[in-house]
């Protein structure tokens, strides 16, 4: 996340290189995709996979601080979870050891981003407590402002957002689908991108708290150590494509 770090409130491989705003041709290979992985992931939910979104329904997600789906800013555009400005949304459930897969697709210059064991953490420093958790970083590498003069690739896709680099990533360009994953058992997590694995690291661990405290999340207690927590999908302003967002619990 780069445009805010604390709230204070409470997307398997490449599918398509279709761009979202295509032409009707492609908006009927969108719609076969869509219906080719309803019936390949309506099999995967016997092997323990639940959907989260399945291009059809947002039962599993509320906005952050509600009870509710938000009534304006996502949308569902050819079998995709569309953000154009609506808020934070969160799964209902929470989650402890899982495999998380997804699918995102950026709009030129974007900025968004999964957090996960996202749960109410405490500022040891003033007492305040937030709503947050690790950040699987999502953003237009090439295009985004904020980032553009940045050597830190901390702050990049698939990144553990301030925390962990990705390495050996093939990041495809906006309007291109990528697919991502997230792994975590036993504090042993993975962040996966187009097929590689890219970050990997133990929550909790001496390294790991080392990194924490040179962040902005360094006051933070059990930042990111919780035993379970929500998926969040962050809005950072910008317009951001998920698809096929599953999670198996492990």
């Amino acid at each position: 996340m780069i445009k805010s770090i604390v709230i204070f409130t409470f997307l398997s491989a490449v599918l398509g290189c279709s761009s979202p705003r295509g032409n009707h041709t492609e908006n009927s290979q969108e719609e076969n995709a869509t219906k080719e992985d309803k019936e390949q992931f309506s099999s995967s939910e016997s092997e323990g996979w639940t959907m989260l979104f399945d291009g059809s329904g947002t039962d599993h997600w509320v906005e952050l601080g509600t009870d509710q789906f938000p009534e304006n800013g996502w949308e569902i555009e050819n079998g995709a979870l569309v953000l154009h400005e609506g808020g934070n949304i969160v799964t209902k459930e929470k989650y402890g050891d899982f495999n998380l897969s997804f699918e995102f697709n950026l709009t030129e210059g974007a900025n968004s981003g999964i957090k996960y064991y996202v749960a109410e953490i405490t500022n040891e420093k003033n007492g305040e407590t937030a709503i947050n958790g690790p950040e699987y970083q999502i953003i237009d590498d090439v295009n985004n402002p904020d980032i553009q003069d940045r050597k830190d690739e901390t702050v990049t896709t698939a990144a553990l957002y301030l925390l962990y680099s990705p390495e050996n990533k093939k990041l495809l360009p906006p309007g291109q689908w990528n697919q991502g994953s997230i792994v975590s058992k036993n504090n042993q997590v993975e962040h996966w991108l187009n097929g590689v694995k890219v970050v990997s690291y133990e929550r909790g661990s001496q390294d790991f708290l080392q990194k924490k405290m040179n962040t902005k999340f360094k006051n933070y207690t059990n930042y990111g150590e919780v035993p379970s927590g929500h998926i969040m999908l962050t809005d950072h302003h910008d317009k951001v494509y998920f698809r096929n967002i599953k999670i198996k619990r492990l």
